[in-house]
C-alpha cells in the first residue's frame, strides 16, 4: 500500500467493522458478562476511529500529531480493562457461570477480527515510510493484541471460572 491516506481509511473501515460486530453479539447475548465485555471492546473501537481521523487529519503537520491522536484512547492495559468489567458485574455473576454456544462462536469471530486487524496494522506498519505512522500502526497493533487477550481470558472465566481465578490470583496449591 502506497499511499496512506487509502491505509488510514481501510484502518477506519476495519474499527467500524469491528464495531459493528461487536454491537451486535452484545445486543444477541444474554450473558451480562459477555455483553459488559463486548460493550467494552466496542467503545474502544469508536475511540481508535476518533484516533485514526485525527492522525489522518493531521500528517505530515507536526512531530506532536501523533501523540495527540493517541491521547484519544484511554489507553488500558489488560488488567485495565478485566477488572472494571468483573467488578461492575460482580454482584451479578453466578458461581456457576456457563458458556452459552452462541456467545462462545461470537468471540471466536470477535477473536479473529482481532488477528486479522492486527495483521493489517503490522502490514501497513511494515510498509510506511514515515517513522509517525508506522509508530501508529504499531500503536494499533497493542491495541487488538490487547482486545484479543481481553477476549481470551473472558472466554477462559465463562468456560473454567475456577481456572480463571487461579491463574489471576496466582493461587498456590498444596497437596
Amino acid at each position: 500500500m502506497t499511499n496512506i491516506s487509502d491505509a488510514l481509511k481501510m484502518a477506519i473501515d476495519m474499527e467500524k467493522n469491528g464495531y459493528d460486530i461487536y454491537m451486535k453479539a452484545a445486543e444477541k447475548t444474554p450473558n451480562k458478562l459477555g455483553k459488559s465485555t463486548l460493550h467494552a471492546i466496542a467503545k474502544k473501537e469508536i475511540d481508535h476511529i476518533k484516533a485514526i481521523e485525527e492522525f489522518s487529519e493531521k500528517i505530515g503537520t507536526n512531530a506532536s500529531n501523533l501523540d495527540k491522536a493517541i491521547t484519544l484512547i484511554n489507553i488500558k492495559d489488560k488488567k485495565e480493562y478485566i477488572m472494571p468489567i468483573f467488578e461492575g458485574l460482580r454482584n451479578e455473576l453466578d458461581a456457576k457461570v456457563e458458556s452459552d454456544s452462541d456467545l462462545e462462536k461470537a468471540y471466536e469471530v470477535a477473536m479473529e477480527l482481532e488477528r486479522k486487524s492486527f495483521g493489517l496494522y503490522k502490514k501497513l506498519a511494515g510498509e510506511a515510510k514515515d517513522s509517525q505512522v508506522k509508530k501508529f500502526f504499531e500503536f494499533l497493533m497493542g491495541e487488538e493484541n490487547t482486545h484479543y487477550e481481553l477476549l481470551q481470558e473472558t472466554l477462559q472465566y465463562l468456560n473454567n471460572p475456577g481456572d480463571w481465578f487461579a491463574e489471576q490470583e496466582k493461587w498456590i496449591v498444596e497437596g
